[in-house]
């Protein structure tokens, strides 16, 4: 429940920006009010930055470094401190102690949290291998080697990192435990991937704009537990109401970043909330916008990453959109990069049978590599070919 203290914050938030925003312009006297204060998305704050002065920044980072609508994030002192603590509970969960050593394989980039993460770990005395992305075979390789001389026994990483890694190494290693951010990880592949390696995969769940704020406590569970310490969160259904818990889109407020109005702010993703044992825990149902039309068939993408992944057995694919040139229809053409099993062109009926497609799906061998980001995150989607 939404304390009295929390209201405090939300009213000493909405001083700060009531000067430009005439939005928050309200005062506070109970929770009843809160629930006037508009909800604010991801426009409204790229146009703030952009507009005002902002003071008192402590932290720079930035969302979807991968595309072409990053949008830069200013952090407070008190909003950086909450987020390593929450980071840091979230570890010790999992058992992680003093004394251990991670191997961090996320990106010191601006549009990354390694060092952020970094910073949690040894807060709970971790000793931490900065090595950052693995982003090719000579990482994956370098990689391996620091593993084989130092022994570290957790893992920091996004999920296709670890499937590179575990098919070199197999189960002779020191790790026990992988931690994975950045993209949603469905049961049968992370079953797979704990399979290769012998370990144990917690998903975590967070966003540039706030950090972290969940993990999976049980591997097998598909609900997170969340931390929510400096945070309030909501969630707006689809019929428009917006309530505490529930299903629909997540909104959340940082009550310490004094930087930017993260006030009842639309994240972007399709959650779960619900309370066990006067905990709150999240299932993370999917991005909102994480969708794509093909000859009038809506098709979410990570359920077209699921169906060729399953069928394949690794990673190492992307998906183009182009025209068909006899007809000038919608196209899927997937590209596989490294193993091919011998009957690949069946992946085209596969896909089209389980998403329910009429269109053109074409599989094909690519000779080259598989797109990243400068995460080392592999890019399944890169753009449109009119062809």
């Amino acid at each position: 429940m939404f304390t009295e203290q929390a209201l405090i914050k939300v009213s000493q938030l909405l001083e700060v920006f009531s000067e430009n925003e005439d939005k928050y312009r309200i005062t506070l006297s109970s929770w009843k009010d809160f629930k006037t204060i508009p909800v604010t998305n991801r426009e409204e704050l790229s146009k703030f930055f952009k507009k005002n002065n902002i003071q008192k920044v402590f932290n720079i980072t930035a969302t979807s470094g991968s595309t072409l609508s990053r949008l830069l994030i200013a952090h407070s002192k008190e909003a950086y401190k909450s987020h390593e603590y929450r980071l840091g509970q979230m570890y010790k969960q999992l058992g992680i102690k003093q004394g251990m050593l991670c191997l961090n394989l996320c990106s010191y980039d601006l549009n990354s949290g390694g060092r952020l993460m970094e910073r949690a770990f040894k807060s709970i005395g971790v000793g931490v291998i900065p090595l950052g992305p693995i982003s090719s075979s000579e990482k994956v390789l370098e990689a391996v080697s620091l593993i084989q001389k130092f022994k570290p026994v957790v893992i920091n990483a996004y999920t296709n990192q670890l499937h590179d890694l575990f098919s070199v190494l197999g189960r002779k290693h020191s790790i026990c435990q992988c931690l994975i951010t950045g993209e949603l990880l469905w049961k049968d592949y992370r079953f797979r991937i704990e399979k290769m390696g012998g370990v144990r995969i917690h998903d975590h769940y967070g966003a540039m704009e706030i950090s972290g704020l969940a993990v999976a406590i049980k591997p097998e569970d598909e609900y997170m537990k969340v931390f929510s310490k400096g945070l309030l969160l909501e969630v707006l259904e689809d019929s428009g109401n917006i309530v505490e818990t529930g299903k629909g889109a997540l909104v959340v407020t940082d009550l310490d970043n004094y930087c930017m109005p993260f006030i009842r702010y639309l994240l972007g993703d399709r959650v779960e909330l619900i309370r066990r044992k006067k905990s709150l825990w999240i299932k993370v149902l999917g991005r909102t916008e994480e969708s794509i039309l093909i000859n009038g068939v809506v098709v979410m993408k990570q359920a077209l990453i699921r169906v060729v992944n399953d069928f394949l057995t690794h990673p190492h694919f992307f998906f183009i959109i182009g025209k068909n040139p006899i007809d000038y229809g919608d196209r899927l053409i997937i590209n596989i990069v490294g193993e091919v099993p011998e009957n690949f062109k069946v992946l085209s009926s596969v896909v089209k049978k389980t998403l329910g497609l009429d269109s053109s799906v074409v599989v094909r061998k690519h000779k080259g590599t598989v797109p990243k980001t400068a995460n080392g995150k592999i890019r399944y989607f890169i753009g449109i070919n009119k062809g």
